[in-house]
């Protein structure tokens, strides 16, 4: 090869080096045009595959990228909610997560959302969710004054009031403020709602004067409990070991014994139940064999 020869072929290789670096500048180029014409709706399309895909910060950025891009999107509210979930589930930041609720609070208390159909109901959702988020973060006020709102909401389906005012009965057992707890659960009962969800009240009301110490109380409202009748398997199975731990307390341990006995075997902690057995089948062989000896 002679060097006029040599010089064309590294010339040529410039020039394809050259041309290839122009193609993916090219390409680059109009792949950030398609960026900047996405629809906004492609985002979330985007992050519902990245979701899929478990590929959580992407679908995160993706679902900021839809809300930023469409102010009034019919989608909104999946979006919000996604990004709630990856806040409390894949971040484990609850700030973050009472951050986008309160954004979402705002958002949805505008008067142009009153038109939406479902409007009211997401709104009861939201406060729910941020009241839940404020137990779990220990600021009691904010999730009383949300609970509270719901519980006191005529349009709010009584079921839902019913369960506000158990939540707001928990928050005040937490802060060992018993009569507020035992008004809640009194207005609970006394709703015109199924049996089932007035069996959750009476429930609660029983547990809160377990923790009152008021035996007689608690023993009573657990009888009715199970005299009604309709609750479910757990619920009353959970209710004979509160009665039975009630009797025990009061001394009557051989009706005790016996309650714990129906349930020896369906009890989650099959361990706790046999312990509570065995422990007064020796307590009354120990009465019993003091009794023959005279003491």
């Amino acid at each position: 090869m002679n060097m006029a020869e040599a010089v064309r072929d590294k010339d040529s290789a410039r020039m394809c080096k050259f041309g290839a670096l122009l193609l993916i500048l090219a390409c680059s180029q109009l792949w950030g045009c398609l960026e900047e014409r996405r629809e906004p709706g492609d985002d979330l399309a985007l992050a519902r595959v990245h979701m899929l895909n478990r590929d959580f910060m992407e679908a995160e950025k993706s679902f900021e990228r839809y809300l930023r891009a469409n102010p009034a999107g019919n989608q909104r509210w999946e979006a919000w909610n996604e990004l709630v979930d990856l806040a409390l589930n894949v971040r484990y930041d609850r700030n973050a997560a009472i951050e986008l609720l309160l954004a979402m609070q705002q958002e949805y208390a505008q008067r142009e959302y009153d038109r939406v159909p479902g409007a009211d109901q997401r709104r009861r959702l939201i406060i729910d969710r941020l009241a839940q988020q404020y137990e779990q973060s220990r600021h009691y006020d904010g999730a009383v004054e949300l609970w509270g709102r719901l519980a006191q909401d005529p349009e709010n389906p009584l079921v839902q009031r019913a369960a506000s005012l158990r939540n707001l009965a928990r928050i005040y057992m937490r802060r060992l403020e018993f009569e507020p707890a035992k008004r809640a659960l009194t207005v609970c009962m006394e709703m015109e709602i199924t049996q089932s969800a007035k069996s959750d009240c009476r429930y609660d009301m029983a547990d809160l004067y377990m923790i009152m110490d008021d035996m007689d109380a608690s023993i009573r409202e657990l009888r009715a409990l199970l005299e009604q009748g309709e609750m479910d398997d757990d619920k009353r199975i959970l209710s004979i070991f509160m009665l039975a731990d009630a009797l025990e307390q009061q001394g009557n341990r051989e009706s005790a014994l016996g309650l714990f006995e129906t349930i020896r075997y369906s009890y989650p902690n099959n361990r706790v139940v046999e312990s509570r057995i065995e422990y007064l089948k020796n307590y009354s062989r120990m009465q019993s064999s003091r009794a023959d000896q005279g003491e």
